[in-house]
């Protein structure tokens, strides 16, 4: 699917064999005098079937605020700022509102990851933000490289050198999260990326690494086939979560 001229995007997200899907996805463009803003965003719930979904959907839906916001800016002719800062200020809007939404809906433990990737076209700049244990990826002509760290326990406990990795895949403790939006003093992570040509970024829910490691991943010319069969892997080898992917390339 082509987002805008010389961009391929693609998106997969499946239930796998749980009763509600609780990641949420979203790809937008937006015109704005310089060019083209693109956003992609995938967020997994948690706190409960109900709660989970209604988290990531929350963060997300404030997410897309903030950077339509930002394009309103723009078209404005009021001057441009950092990604960097529109992430910021977008993110802490996120938090802001699922805490509130946990709060009115009295889910206590109601929270999300957060993993989302703008790009200024005219720039070949964007930023990652990042909370949580979804991931994103460089996508560059020597394969793929990845952008964040999951903020988890067992991650953590392996960047320490505590766990191996054998260890930490099949710990008791590798989905209780360190960081998440939802939780108190939610921190997250920027990093800006440069997209030169053929190059892209996708962003991962766990429901798919968990099951199909990021060695075994090939993302071919056509990247929604290329998605769609990680996501047919991932349900071969049994689909126990929910499984989102959205990426996006340079042509």
């Amino acid at each position: 699917m082509r987002l805008a001229p010389r961009y391929s995007v693609a998106a997969v997200s499946h239930v796998g064999r749980r009763q509600n899907n609780e990641d949420f996805h979203r790809v937008m463009r937006l015109e704005v005098p310089q060019g083209n803003l693109l956003l992609l965003a995938v967020a997994d719930g948690m706190g409960g079937m109900e709660a989970g979904e209604w988290a990531s959907k929350v963060a997300i839906e404030a997410l897309s605020e903030a950077v339509r916001a930002y394009a309103e800016h723009l078209k404005g002719g009021r001057p441009a700022v950092g990604l960097a800062r529109v992430m910021e200020k977008a993110f802490t809007l996120a938090a802001r509102r699922v805490e509130k939404e946990a709060e009115r809906l009295g889910k206590k433990g109601m929270g999300t990851t957060l993993t989302a990737f703008l790009y200024a076209d005219w720039l070949k700049e964007g930023v990652v933000g990042h909370i949580g244990d979804s991931r994103a990826y460089h996508l560059t002509a020597k394969g793929l490289k990845r952008l964040t760290e999951d903020h988890s326990w067992v991650a953590e406990r392996l960047r320490e050198g505590v766990l191996t990795r054998t260890e930490a895949e099949h710990h008791p403790y590798r989905n209780i999260l360190t960081r998440a939006l939802g939780l108190p003093e939610a921190r997250f992570d920027l990093k800006e990326v440069h997209l030169g040509p053929g190059e892209g970024v996708l962003l991962v829910t766990d429901g798919l690494y968990g099951l199909v490691p990021e060695e075994e991943w090939v993302l071919g010319k056509d990247l929604q086939a290329s998605l769609e069969g990680l996501l047919a892997e991932a349900l071969r080898r049994g689909g126990d979560d929910n499984v989102t992917a959205v990426a996006l390339r340079v042509e």
